[in-house]
C-alpha cells in the first residue's frame, strides 16, 4: 500500500466539513498545485506543492477546520513564488484571502498593466515584514509558524551561511509571533532550531 499523500488522503483528513467549505479548498488545491507545478523543486527533491500541503496538514492536524486558514496555508507562497495574477485570487476566493495572503508575502510581484506579465517583484524589509505578521490575525500568525517549522524540518540540502540566516531571522522574528500565538508551535519551532543547529 502507498503511504504516501495525495489528494484523496488529504480531503480524507477534511471530512466533515459542509460542501462549500471543500469547495473551496479544492479550488485552493488546485490553484496551488497548479501554479507550482513550474517551480524547481524543493531542495530535498520534492516538487514544490509538497510545502504548501504539508503546513495545510500541520494546520488541520492541529485540530484548524476553518476553510480560509485552510485555503491561506495551500496557498501561502502562490503570490510570492509563481506568476499567478493577483485578479485571479482575488477573484476567485474571499476578500480577507488575498488581505491575508499579501502580508504572507514577502515578495509580491508587479505586472505590467498592459500585458500582464510579471516586470518585477518587491521585496518587503524583513522589520516590516515581520511587523505585520505580527500585529495580523491569528490565522496569518498560524500559517506563518507552520510554513516556518516546515521549513526548518526541510533544511537538510542548505548551504551552511543559508542555514545559519534562516535560524537567525526565526529567533528574532518568528519565536515573538510564536509566543504570542501558540505555544505548541513555539515549542516546535525551538525544538526544530535545535536539531539544526547540533
Amino acid at each position: 500500500m502507498d503511504d504516501r499523500m495525495n489528494r484523496a488522503k488529504f480531503f480524507g483528513l477534511l471530512s466533515g466539513l459542509p460542501s462549500s467549505a471543500l469547495t473551496q479548498i479544492q479550488e485552493a488545491y488546485w490553484l496551488a498545485k497548479n501554479a507550482h507545478r513550474w517551480q524547481k523543486p524543493r531542495d530535498n527533491g520534492d516538487r514544490y506543492f509538497e510545502h504548501p500541503r504539508r503546513v495545510a496538514i500541520t494546520l488541520i492536524e492541529r485540530g484548524v477546520r476553518d476553510k480560509d486558514i485552510i485555503t491561506l496555508a495551500l496557498l501561502h507562497d502562490v503570490l510570492e513564488d509563481t506568476n499567478t495574477p493577483h485578479t485571479i485570487i482575488a477573484n476567485s476566493f474571499p476578500n480577507i484571502i488575498w488581505e491575508w495572503l499579501y502580508i504572507l508575502s514577502k515578495y509580491v510581484a508587479v505586472f505590467n498593466p498592459i500585458t500582464g506579465q510579471i516586470h518585477d517583484r518587491m521585496k518587503k524589509p524583513s522589520d516590516a515584514y515581520f511587523a505585520a505578521i505580527t500585529a495580523a490575525e491569528e490565522p496569518v500568525r498560524l500559517v506563518k509558524l507552520a510554513d516556518r517549522r516546515d521549513n526548518l524540518l526541510d533544511m537538510q540540502g542548505w548551504e551552511p551561511e543559508r542555514r545559519a540566516r534562516y535560524i537567525a531571522e526565526t529567533q528574532q522574528y518568528v519565536l515573538p509571533i510564536a509566543e504570542k500565538t501558540d505555544p505548541w508551535f513555539l515549542r516546535e519551532i525551538t525544538a526544530a532550531i535545535a536539531a539544526a543547529t547540533q
